[in-house]
């Protein structure tokens, strides 16, 4: 009878280990996604460059076809040029799946691509896929689509 109880102790303590390590995981890629907007709209290159990992891939809003994304000295000249950002998140979600996790949420905003051209409303559809490396949660995709808003 102990050795019931101590087993079904250690599959209880079990349980509840791995969901707040799930619950820690889920708000720890919440507040890197959110970090990376945060410094991407002001246009600190390094500051969101820190957050992608090695194989960083993306589908852009633009429609074109999957891509390694920008370069670091790629980003910053766009922002040299006058690249802007102001752009929120909204209905927020992440699901945790071992130590790959996968963020959705729709941007709403406007982007200046240079300092002369005109602000673009961009209202997207994002998909992100995180990986724990070293115990850090790294971007290894994204998918951005436009959004029609009805």
């Amino acid at each position: 009878m102990r050795s019931i109880i101590s087993t079904l102790t250690l599959c209880l303590w079990g349980m509840f280990l791995t969901t707040a390590a799930l619950a820690g995981d889920v708000e720890d890629v919440i507040a890197a996604e959110m970090d990376s907007r945060v410094q991407e709209m002001a246009g600190n290159v390094d500051g969101y460059f820190k957050y992608k990992g090695s194989t960083y891939t993306i589908f852009p809003p633009t429609g074109g076809l999957l891509s390694p994304g920008s370069k670091r000295e790629q980003a910053q000249a766009r922002f040299d040029a006058g690249m802007k950002f102001d752009i929120q998140t909204r209905n927020f979600d992440v699901k945790i799946y071992g130590n790959t996790a996968v963020s959705t949420y729709y941007t709403v905003g406007m982007v200046r691509r240079s300092s002369e051209s005109e602000p673009e409303r961009w209202n997207l559809r994002m998909t992100s896929v995180w990986v724990k490396e070293a115990g850090e949660w790294k971007l290894v995709h994204r998918h951005e689509s436009h959004l029609t808003l009805r």
